[in-house]
């Protein structure tokens, strides 16, 4: 992968990617209800009030409290199947940002970018007629694109925790 300067100091950087697709016999309603029960919501109101205090051991029990029972919370949600069917789109689809700001340090520790991909972005779908299906990019081929990410075993351990709690909201 070879980096091109571009005019006004823009660099493009070539890179691959791998996606999850994890495959449910599930419904859409079913699927979205077990990865309901298994995230809660991040407060962004209460995260910026532990911000404003400067209030870092708050926020961090905060974290903690919200990121039970599977290590992660849901920080930002779109449903977006009622328009996909007002369009003529036979899908059921809800978008979801998921993450934990604890965790989320050690990507950022190397890269203010690491917001391109923090909170990770979900995708849950179901086409009528066809299985329930969870996508997400793979965290470590998706920071693997930083080159200063290198040091940073968030990735992998996100590969690890975050793919199970979808799989296991799946089965």
């Amino acid at each position: 992968m070879k980096q091109a300067i571009m005019p006004n100091r823009t660099t493009l950087t070539p890179y691959d990617g791998t996606l999850v697709t994890i495959r449910s016999d599930k419904s859409f309603s079913e699927v979205i209800d077990a990865i309901e029960s298994r995230l809660q919501r991040f407060s962004i109101a209460k995260f910026n009030e532990y911000v404003a205090h400067g209030n870092r051991e708050g926020m961090e029990a905060y974290v903690e409290q919200v990121s039970v029972p599977s290590k992660f919370s849901i920080f930002w949600e779109l449903e977006q199947g009622s328009w996909f069917r007002l369009s003529g789109i036979p899908i059921e689809s809800k978008f979801y940002l998921v993450g934990n700001a604890v965790i989320a340090r050690g990507l950022f520790r190397h890269s203010a970018a690491s917001g391109l991909g923090a909170p990770v972005r979900i995708c849950v779908s179901q086409r009528d007629g066809e299985q329930t299906r969870i996508d997400m990019d793979l965290p470590s081929a998706f920071f693997g694109k930083f080159p200063e990410m290198r040091d940073s075993d968030v990735p992998k351990l996100l590969d690890a925790e975050m793919v199970k709690v979808f799989e296991e909201a799946a089965t």
